[in-house]
């Protein structure tokens, strides 16, 4: 995954890092990222990232079954958790159909949730955008705006409180922030914050705002 996304990355993307400091060197933790370009965001954090990490991605966009079983595989090799958005099977659902349904939804959540608390039990590195939309998609985006913010679903945060009762100890939760410019090629800001911890909000929804609140900070 690395080797390919240097080669994708190659005359078409240069990523500035900041605050690497906040990257634990081992041990598990759980990166959570705006979503600001549907393939750069994924580019920046590899060439960011020198520990190996896996990143929950989605599966709706697949347009037939050999790319859906092509990417299922290669998500099954690299560890990495697979979502579908129920929304966009209904704003595709002609396209989608004889791809994937209702239960599938649900049924690629749980497993998600599932692998996602297992890697972080082996000290695993996990990135999680959890707007669940990019800015820019060539497939499909909820968002309107070209800097907009979709509010975080709680899914990062459900992960991480699992995980830390069967650990029986704390996971930080790093945010991260992209901002883009263009000049020869694009530019790519990623900003990492100071660690958050659950222990520190009375309740799951503080939680959640104060994560956002640091992703969009680091944003600007």
């Amino acid at each position: 995954m690395r080797l390919i996304a240097r080669g994708l990355a190659a005359g078409r993307l240069q990523t500035i890092p900041s605050g690497m400091e906040n990257i634990p060197r081992q041990g598990p933790g759980l990166v959570v990222a705006r979503h600001y370009h549907h393939l750069y965001d994924g580019l920046a954090l590899f060439a960011a990232i020198r520990r190996p990490f896996h990143i929950v991605v989605t599966l709706d966009w697949a347009p037939n079954r050999p790319t859906k079983l092509f990417f299922e595989t290669a998500n099954r090799l690299a560890r990495w958790p697979t979502v579908l958005r129920g929304d966009v099977l209904l704003h595709h659902a002609n396209a989608r159909r004889s791809l994937f349904t209702a239960r599938d939804v649900i049924r690629y959540q749980r497993k998600a949730m599932r692998q996602s608390v297992d890697l972080l039990m082996k000290g695993r590195l996990l990135v999680i955008f959890p707007e669940g939309y990019p800015n820019i998609d060539p497939i499909y985006t909820t968002k309107i705006e070209p800097d907009e913010f979709l509010p975080f679903k709680p899914g990062f945060a459900n992960i991480v409180s699992v995980a830390e009762k069967r650990l029986n100890h704390k996971i930080p939760i790093i945010p991260a922030g992209f901002h883009y410019t263009r000049e020869n090629t694009w530019i790519g800001h990623l900003r990492f914050g100071s660690p958050i911890y659950r222990d520190n909000s009375a309740e799951k929804e503080v939680l959640i705002r104060n994560t956002e609140k640091a992703v969009k900070d680091l944003s600007m």
